[in-house]
């Protein structure tokens, strides 16, 4: 699994109905909680400063650069910074981000086993991806990743050490009417990513992410109507760290990991509303399954999840919100700690 979600912050964070802060910089130091039934309850910070780089540029929306603080009662923590830059007029698009920590999970062996499998990952990992707007709101771009990671387990003799090189190619089809908070159009995305043995990697893999969010409101500036579908391919010889897991953001309400694979998609959709001038409220449901699963009987399974949350609006000037939400799955739930939207 991920340490960090990068598309919630990214979703969730601006200001006004362009993107842009008032002013020149803007603090926000901002407490993370949340709970799941494999890693535990957990608390941390995100501070993050939003600035607008130049005054001359008065079209890009604000940049970011924050960091993340986080430690779990099973003793999962992790470290990381990032920043996310809008330069030149939204010419160019910036994205980088880097951390370490270590992750206790578990997954779940239905042959010869059948049951829950915990293990521990120790990673740290660096990504950075650069974006060109190629035309109009149309961007393409590269991305490279890199990832150390060590997972092994108590109840298997297992050992894994891995370094993982990745070269990636991005295009996005961005007409949101503001990147961080839309409450109109649409954002698409299609990434390739490559991991090729010339670089490094001890086995080929190469990973196809594409994801489709379309917005739109029923009542000026008084709620949003928010859907995505989301596909993610894996091709070639995936390590275990690479699959695709059934959470958040691409569904929310399953946090075991029992559903994991070399290919999954998920439909999701969310009305959100904002009854009070600071406080809000979101409704969810949608639905996720995979393939070419670790256990036969998930291959194909679908998955449904459902839930509901609460909004505060921290900053009046802003559209920046944070929340809880709660959700279940089937056996499964949890709650999670939103800073921004889910996406």
């Amino acid at each position: 699994m991920s340490l960090f979600t990068m598309s919630g912050l990214a979703q969730g964070l601006g200001g006004g109905d362009d993107g842009r802060i008032d002013g020149k910089t803007k603090f926000i130091p901002l407490p993370y909680i949340g709970y799941d039934r494999s890693m535990g309850f957990a608390v941390g910070a995100v501070p993050m400063l939003m600035f607008n780089p130049t005054e001359k540029d008065t079209i890009s929306p604000s940049s970011i650069i924050g960091g993340v603080a986080s430690y779990a009662t099973s003793k999962t923590w992790f470290l990381m910074g990032f920043g996310m830059f809008y330069l030149k007029e939204d010419r160019w698009r910036i994205t980088a981000a880097g951390g370490l920590g270590t992750v206790h999970f578990q997954f779940y062996l239905d042959n010869p086993i059948e049951g829950w499998i915990p293990y521990q990952s120790e990673a740290n990992f660096a990504m950075v991806k650069v974006e060109r707007r190629i035309y109009d709101k149309l961007y393409g771009g590269l991305t490279y990743m890199y990832a150390d990671v060590i997972t092994s387990t108590e109840k298997l003799p297992i050992i894994d050490t891995m370094t993982l090189h990745g070269i990636g190619l991005n295009l996005s089809l961005d007409q949101r009417s503001n990147p961080y908070y839309p409450r109109s159009g649409y954002y698409t995305t299609l990434k390739y990513n490559d991991f090729p043995e010339w670089i490094g990697n001890e086995v080929a893999s190469k990973k196809i992410m594409f994801n489709y969010n379309h917005y739109f409101s029923v009542r000026t500036k008084k709620d949003v109507v928010a859907a995505r579908f989301y596909t993610g391919l894996g091709l070639g010889d995936l390590s275990f760290n690479q699959q695709f897991i059934v959470n958040s953001p691409n569904i929310r309400g399953y946090t075991q990991g029992g559903y994991r694979g070399n290919q999954l998609f998920s439909l999701q959709g969310e009305y959100r509303w904002n009854f009070h001038k600071r406080w809000g409220a979101v409704g969810f449901a949608g639905v996720a399954s995979v393939f070419n699963a670790i256990n036969e009987s998930a291959n194909g399974k679908l998955l449904p999840g459902i839930g509901t949350g609460i909004r505060f609006k921290a900053f009046e000037d802003t559209n920046f919100n944070v929340g809880i939400d709660v959700a279940a799955g089937i056996d499964d739930w949890g709650i999670y700690f939103q800073i921004g939207e889910a996406f």
